[in-house]
């Protein structure tokens, strides 16, 4: 099965969309933000099986989680210098603590496939930072 890759930008109510909503600019501007940023990568040889449920699964049970809003997909578009290690990346915007909500992701019980490869992988926390 053939996996077209869909708009990279995902919003809570598990549309996706090509840009932020007006709704979600407002309220953008009256709760603290922080991001959760995972680099995860597709079992050799199983990429397509590994986008579709990723992007059409995985992320989706992750917005349904309280206090992650929004979430952007991204894929490696060359490796420069030599293989990359990870060749994809997911940057959740969530309301509040970024920590806290990394650890309701892992305690959830979301699905799983083994399409992912689970021998290396982060999932890490960030906070706005003026510099």
């Amino acid at each position: 099965m053939s996996a077209e890759t869909p708009s990279d930008t995902h919003t809570k109510d598990a549309k996706m969309t090509d840009a932020v909503t007006p709704d979600l600019q407002a309220e953008s501007a009256l709760a603290i933000r922080e991001s959760l940023i995972t680099l995860v990568n597709s079992v050799d040889g199983r990429d397509d099986e590994f986008r579709t449920w990723y992007w059409g699964t995985h992320v989706q049970e992750v917005l349904a989680l309280p206090g992650f809003i929004g979430a952007r997909t991204l894929r490696l578009s060359e490796e420069p210098g030599g293989a990359a290690p990870f060749r994809y990346a997911t940057i959740y915007e969530v309301e509040g603590s970024a920590s806290d909500a990394r650890n309701r992701m892992f305690s959830s019980g979301l699905s799983t496939s083994d399409a992912m490869d689970l021998s290396a992988m982060i999932v890490a926390p960030f906070t706005p930072s003026a510099v």
